[in-house]
């Protein structure tokens, strides 16, 4: 009976679809108890590229990893979806905005920063899958756009090879006289580290109609208003105003802005071109 059992059991995984197959989720041992998702294609090797993949407001990386499990497959693409858990980050400052401040604005100190997770996971990739690149691609989508753009802002250190932002509903626009989390003020930013940001491969990844200004999450703090009526808007302004500061520095400004189209808010919808992206991400 126990080995009829064992092969209506491998009977029934074989008959799961190949992309539920490559799906397997881990925990992080700092932050304690964190779960990482990995979708990794059977044709996938060591030495392929990876994609760590930034869920959104509503923390759901499952969901994130199950959209982007078709460009997985089609790009031999080993996904990564950490997920911010509201047990272990319960506010928008602890996630959308890196913990750099708390939710009242108090400023936090930066070993209290959450970007610091990103190169954690990265690490716990490579010695669990064997991976063999030395960086990654980082896509954020939502709420995980404006973790990442701010990552991208503040983290010190980083061995991301290509940075996507999709869709933020919000930005920290590279500019001293707002405070964050609106803007780099009150913040130990200087323009070494502006610079460094201007010269990483960078990608303002926005859906062209991404236009609804009362969608349902879309972020109405004043500062964020301030941005513009709809994250499409609101995503141009953040290119433009980081174009125009590495002019005011004279320095290489090597980001690129580019809309999909007939995509709204949609992940799943972004995940295709951010895919592309990431693949012909130069080593």
């Amino acid at each position: 009976m126990l080995k009829r059992r064992g092969l209506i059991a491998l009977g029934a995984l074989a008959a799961l679809p190949r992309a539920a197959q490559a799906q397997t989720v881990f925990h992080l041992p700092d932050p304690a108890g964190m779960r990482v998702f990995l979708h990794r294609p059977a044709g996938w090797r060591p030495d392929g590229r990876v994609i760590i993949v930034m869920h959104g407001l509503q923390r759901d990386a499952d969901r994130y990893l199950a959209e982007w499990a078709p460009q997985a497959e089609a790009a031999n693409l080993l996904v990564v979806a950490p997920e911010f858990s509201r047990a272990l980050f319960p506010t928008v400052a602890s996630y959308n905005w890196g913990n750099v401040v708390t939710q009242d604005l108090a400023p936090n100190p930066p070993e209290a920063w959450s970007f610091g997770i990103i190169e954690k996971v990265w690490d716990a990739v490579r010695a669990r899958t064997g991976a063999t690149r030395p960086g990654y691609a980082l896509f954020g989508h939502s709420a995980g756009a404006q973790f990442v753009h701010r990552y991208l802002l503040l983290a010190e250190t980083s061995r991301a090879e290509a940075i996507i932002t999709a869709n933020a509903g919000s930005y920290t626009m590279p500019v001293r006289e707002v405070a964050f989390p609106s803007g780099l003020g009150g913040t130990s930013v200087d323009d070494a580290r502006l610079a460094a940001a201007f010269a990483r491969p960078v990608t303002v990844l926005l859906g062209a109609d991404d236009v609804d200004p009362n969608h349902r999450s879309i972020p109405r703090q004043p500062g964020a208003i301030a941005q513009g009526p709809h994250r499409m808007a609101r995503g141009l302004r953040f290119y433009a105003e980081a174009r125009s500061s590495a002019w005011r520095l004279g320095v290489p400004f090597r980001w690129r802005l580019e809309t999909v189209p007939g995509v709204g808010h949609d992940n799943g919808g972004m995940a295709r071109r951010a895919a592309e992206i990431a693949v012909s991400a130069p080593t």
